[in-house]
């Protein structure tokens, strides 16, 4: 039964008890005073009597009302007090009035929607940090297999110097210098992952003993570069600043010549080679004279304002080598 319902079924007889009693007043003023005297008095007991005992009556039933009105709504402010300690999911069985029933189940509802959201924010949390943390990890490992072994590279044959701008899904690229017996040469192996992510650079690493992708020999001796590959590197000639065209895989080159390798990447985001040999020659026939590293920076600021128009989707690595003698 709904709450305004007993309350009216309580006040009633106080209300139709009230109105009895303006009734007989107005009775005793409109007809004679002595006619209806006796009998008022006889009223006026009784009606005293019946005041007196719906009065505790009253009390007692009003107690009982709020007191069941009150457990009802302890245990659904016990419940709301719980779930903003974090106990989501508390289900609430209250016996009680009817709009205090409905608003438990939706409370339960509510309970059971908050942890559900909650349950599913906390697997996207973990789900992202195992992506951040795999993404750092690819990172990491990339510098390992590239710019680790750049730095280490000790050589007076060239000048090296990386780009790399990392997309949301790296793909891993290996540059290895193997050690040449015969003196005056400088080798270059690499090789790109097959697949995106941590899972594309293991197994990068594990065949690492396999055949190059790309592999560059410098005889410094004879002033040749002979490759062999996928893609053919880019050779600029300091002196005739322009592409040395490239008939075979035998090309002379000479002391400050430059030439470059690139990945998959860099060739994805222009689309086209003519675009990648455009954007080095702009550079290198302002630059060229002023050496490797005022190149390499120039670079990375023409691909980074490229990158600002264009979203990038997957990894780009340049890398720039320097003929020195």
């Amino acid at each position: 039964m709904k709450i305004r319902t007993r309350l009216l079924f309580f006040l009633l007889p106080i209300l139709v008890g009230g109105i009895a009693l303006i009734t007989l007043f107005f009775a005793y003023s409109w007809y004679s005073a002595n006619l209806f005297e006796e009998k008022l008095r006889q009223c006026l007991f009784l009606i005293g009597l019946s005041v007196g005992l719906i009065i505790p009556i009253c009390v007692i039933g009003l107690y009982i009302i709020a007191n069941k009105i009150s457990r009802p709504v302890q245990k659904l402010n016990n419940s709301a007090l719980a779930i903003a300690a974090g106990h989501y999911g508390e289900s609430i069985q209250v016996d009680g009035p009817k709009e205090i029933a409905e608003l438990a189940n939706t409370l339960n509802t509510m309970s059971q929607c908050l942890h559900e959201q909650i349950n599913r924010l906390k697997d996207n949390a973990r789900l992202q940090e195992e992506m951040i943390g795999e993404y750092e990890c690819a990172i990491l490992l990339q510098h390992l297999m590239l710019q680790k072994n750049i730095d280490q590279c000790r050589s007076d044959a060239v000048a090296i110097q990386s780009i790399t701008f990392f997309s949301s899904s790296p793909r891993g690229l290996m540059i290895h210098f193997p050690k040449v017996e015969e003196a005056g040469q400088f080798q270059i192996h690499m090789k790109e992952a097959e697949v995106d992510g941590l899972e594309g650079m293991y197994q990068l690493l594990t065949r690492a003993h396999q055949a190059a992708d790309e592999e560059l020999l410098l005889d410094t001796a004879t002033g040749r570069l002979i490759y062999s590959g996928k893609r053919r590197p880019l050779i600029w000639s300091l002196s005739k600043e322009c592409f040395l065209p490239s008939q075979s895989s035998e090309i002379e080159v000479e002391t400050g010549d430059f030439f470059f390798l690139f990945n998959r990447g860099l060739l994805s985001f222009y689309r086209d080679p003519q675009k990648i040999s455009a954007l080095l020659s702009k550079v290198l026939k302002v630059f060229a004279q002023e050496g490797l590293k005022t190149c390499v920076s120039m670079l990375q600021k023409e691909i980074g304002f490229a990158i600002r128009r264009k979203e990038l989707a997957e990894d780009i690595h340049l890398l720039s080598f320097q003929v020195l003698s």
